[in-house]
């Protein structure tokens, strides 16, 4: 349990980091105005280095559902200006590792017996840290390698906190300034990061997505090993290959970057659309590339059961935006419970392409952001479900993929194909495309 002097020392540094950043960026904004452009340019790009690096030392020292969020805005590319990529994306699987002995008590407590007789050989030295665990190699005594994910101690604890902490600013952010209201994306944050912390329905969620993609040869989710789950450990097999963002391991293995892409898509695509259950919380650390070209996907700690009304309805806005039928987008967005300020075609449509269309890889991060904001603060969205946050996640994935592998493909375009299968069946006699 968290005694209370740490509970406080906690949001505290929570707080006090909060306030430093959005004081200082407000300091820039009334300084820029006395700047000429270059000048201003520079001065706010000095504030973005700041207080990513501000966030970054945050989420290292606090760990917990901070490293989390640190990974999630690191893979945002399209979204953040280029220093939080730079500072945060060093936060996939190079979060700070606990001692071994915390890690083997954790796992000797969780499965009953002693480390020596569970595995023939265990390695100390962690493979991957994350927001939540850790993971180890080991060999089981049949010579199976595998991968063991241990849980930290106290962690249960730390997440509600740290939910608490996360809803109390934003909620003071969205109240200061109106158009940065995340308390949507936090709320599904507080709802769905809590099943992270059960690994017995981490391992349950594991055997089913692996089942549902057996269909696809492209695409590999490591086997559960049955007898070595509990509630803070699981183990599953090792899979050989090379990080997504190694970019020299990846190379050196001569895939085809596109088809690769596209077997990655093709595996989201199918969770989405066709079975309704997917991975809700993708980052390039999840995703191995196997020798032949194949996509390993890993973790399943924090998946979505996708609710069919949902799960039609973002099929709607795939083939909709894929017509650019401006009708058809209005009715899924309705029907997905998205509201924005205007609801003109000539008004939407910029607004999808900041939510869903591939960033150009030789476009300026700051004057995209830059747009961005632009387009948003025209036409803001006013209420937007959990389930199309978690779905754009997955959105933000593939553009990461695609901007990680060089290949300007859109992630909508992959997507269509599964979308117009889902709707397919839901209707055999109605057309996919045209009105909705």
């Amino acid at each position: 349990m968290l005694d209370n002097a740490r509970r406080f020392r906690r949001s505290f540094r929570v707080a006090r980091t909060g306030a430093r950043i959005y004081l200082g960026y407000k300091r820039t904004q009334h300084r820029a105005r006395r700047l000429s452009p270059p000048e201003a340019e520079a001065a706010w790009a000095a504030r973005h280095d700041a207080a990513a690096e501000s966030l970054y030392r945050l989420a290292t020292d606090l760990r917990g559902l901070y490293v989390k969020a640190g990974q999630f805005i690191g893979t945002r590319t399209d979204v953040v200006p280029a220093p939080y990529t730079r500072s945060l994306s060093r936060l996939q699987d190079q979060a700070p590792a606990r001692p071994p002995a915390v890690a083997r008590h954790t796992i000797e407590s969780e499965l009953g017996r002693p480390i020596s007789e569970l595995f023939a050989s265990f390695d100390d030295t962690p493979i991957g840290a994350a927001s939540l665990a850790q993971v180890h190699r080991a060999t089981l005594s049949d010579g199976r390698e595998v991968v063991v994910k241990v849980q930290y101690p106290e962690v249960g604890g730390l997440v509600r906190l740290d939910v608490r902490n996360l809803r109390t600013i934003v909620r003071l952010v969205a109240w200061r300034e109106p158009n940065f209201d995340f308390r949507t994306v936090v709320n599904e944050i507080g709802q769905q990061v809590p099943l992270e912390l059960d690994f017995v329905r981490e391992a349950e969620m594991t055997r089913r997505i692996r089942q549902n993609l057996a269909a696809l040869p492209g695409v590999v989710v490591p086997q559960v090993v049955d007898g070595y789950i509990a509630k803070k450990v699981i183990v599953t097999e090792y899979l050989h290959g090379a990080r997504l963002l190694d970019r020299e391991r990846r190379e050196a293995m001569g895939i085809d970057p596109t088809v690769f892409a596209r077997t990655v898509a093709e595996a989201y695509g199918h969770q989405i659309m066709v079975d309704g259950l997917f991975q809700a919380d993708p980052h390039p650390g999840n995703i191995l590339v196997l020798p032949g070209g194949r996509a390993g996907l890993l973790d399943f700690g924090l998946t979505k059961d996708l609710p069919p009304a949902a799960r039609l309805g973002f099929a709607r806005l795939v083939v909709a935006l894929g017509d650019r039928h401006g009708e058809g987008v209005l009715a899924a967005f309705r029907e997905l419970g998205v509201r924005t300020k205007s609801d003109r075609p000539e008004d939407v449509f910029p607004l999808l392409a900041v939510l869903f269309d591939p960033r150009p890889l030789d476009t300026d991060p700051s004057a995209q952001t830059a747009q961005q904001r632009s387009t948003m603060a025209a036409n803001p969205i006013e209420a937007i479900p959990g389930d199309l946050v978690l779905l754009g996640r997955v959105i933000g994935l593939l553009r990461g993929v695609c901007a990680s592998l060089g290949t300007p493909l859109s992630p909508m375009e992959m997507l269509r194909p599964f979308a117009e299968q889902a709707l397919a069946a839901a209707d055999p006699h109605s057309p996919t495309t045209g009105p909705v």
